[in-house]
This record gives structure tokens, sequence and C-alpha cells, in this order.
């Protein structure tokens, strides 16, 4: 996609969606490719270095033995990151694991 300064739209592209998440990006006017997370309410956006650094981290937790005792909050992920955290019931981590599986497909 290219971008033509005289357009204000900056192009997109989804990357993953799920029935409650989508992972999209966007190319910025000086060229330089941003990811951006929508989980609920909360979008999160990441340049380059940041959405590897990102994808690192979870590809981390999902590899993560996880021991499903049937509670829900003790089937709660809590994702901590340098501006805040997320957290995430079991359900909730399935579906995110489902995106993020879309993504590194």
């Amino acid at each position: 996609m290219t971008y033509d300064s005289n357009d204000s739209n900056i192009p997109t592209e989804t990357l993953a969606e799920t029935e409650n998440y989508t992972i999209w990006s966007s190319e910025e006017p000086d060229g330089e490719t941003t990811y951006h997370i929508e989980l609920g309410p909360v979008t999160a956006h990441f340049f380059q270095e940041e959405w590897d650094e990102f994808l690192e981290l979870i590809r981390d937790a999902i590899a993560q033995p996880i021991e499903d005792t049937g509670d829900e909050e003790a089937g709660a992920f809590d994702v901590e990151l340098d501006w805040g955290a997320l957290f995430f019931t079991q359900d909730e981590w399935n579906e995110f694991v489902r995106l993020i599986e879309q993504v590194e497909g």
C-alpha cells in the first residue's frame, strides 16, 4: 500500500480477528508500519520493535504450562507490560492465543 500525502486516510490491514479481539497494521506517512491490537475497549499501539518484543513476550507466556483447576480466577492470566497490565480469564486467554496464532500462522 502507498500513502498519498493529499489523502488523510492511512492504509490499514487486518492481520487477525476473533469474536472480541483484532490485530491490524497501518502504514504511517513516514513509511513505518505500526501494529494495533484491540482488546475489547482497549487498543494498544506498537512500533515495529515494540511489536516484535510484545510477540516474543506472548510466545513465552503461551509456552508456559497451564494448570486448569476449573476455577475462573485460578485460570486468570496477567501479562505485565511497561505501560500497564493485560488481565485475561481462561476463556479470554484462549481467545487471545487463537488471535496470536493467526498472526504467527
